[in-house]
């Protein structure tokens, strides 16, 4: 696995492993009704450090005994495999949809976190956009939230495709990854108008890449500000 970008596991008792775990209160303290149990994470551009945060998100809510489905839904440019050192070859996503395989055939676990399984972006040559539209990937969200509590999926970068778009519609919420001194403000109004065209619910936004001092926060989250 990644130590570097897979904080949580690596270093389970570092001061950036406690921010992923306050995100996961306080998106637990906004979800009491299990309003949000899927959930979509994008951000506005590349390198702004979303799957970073969604594979970290993922492996907290499995350390406080969620079952949760990690989907790599970036079928343009995928990171999940390399994070969790799963072989980019392998079937996921793309061969699920296409093929029509089962999930339990494609789902990779991972030592030490039973309660996490991961369904990498797969293989097939195929237009993502297409895929992510179709009645099938409708109908896999709909079986999965029968079977997992929480339902984390990556996506491209809003203002680069339209999938986050797309997808937004079968989800509960949207999660917004921003690069701090690095993502512009007009880039950031931006990808959420696009979010909001699309009726996306945005229901918070996490800033990454902080310069933080001693006993600062590396993530903060802010459910009621981003609009």
């Amino acid at each position: 696995m990644d130590s570097q970008n897979l904080i949580t596991l690596s270093d389970p008792t570092s001061f950036i492993t406690e921010s992923y775990k306050l995100l996961r209160t306080n998106l637990n303290f906004k979800n009491l009704n299990n309003r949000y149990q899927v959930m979509l994470v994008t951000s506005a551009g590349k390198e702004e450090g979303k799957s970073t945060t969604i594979s970290n998100l993922a492996v907290t809510f499995a350390q406080a005994d969620k079952r949760v489905l990690l989907i790599d839904a970036d079928l343009r440019l995928p990171q999940i495999s390399t994070i969790f050192n799963i072989n980019k070859r392998k079937n996921g996503l793309s061969n699920m949809l296409v093929d029509e395989l089962p999930l339990e055939s494609l789902v990779n676990k991972i030592e030490k976190l039973e309660k996490l399984e991961i369904l990498t972006a797969g293989n097939k040559h195929v237009s993502p956009t297409e895929l992510l539209n179709s009645e099938a990937f409708g109908t896999f969200i709909k079986k999965c939230r029968e079977e997992y509590d929480v339902i984390l999926i990556d996506t491209p970068p809003v203002l680069s495709f339209a999938d986050a778009s797309i997808i937004s519609n079968v989800v509960d919420g949207v999660l917004l990854v921003i690069a701090a001194h690095s993502t512009k403000k007009a880039t950031i109004i931006e990808a959420k108008k696009n979010l909001d065209k699309v009726g996306a619910a945005v229901i918070g936004v996490i800033l990454t890449k902080v310069k933080f001092k001693k006993n600062a926060n590396y993530y903060r989250y802010n459910a009621d500000k981003a609009k």
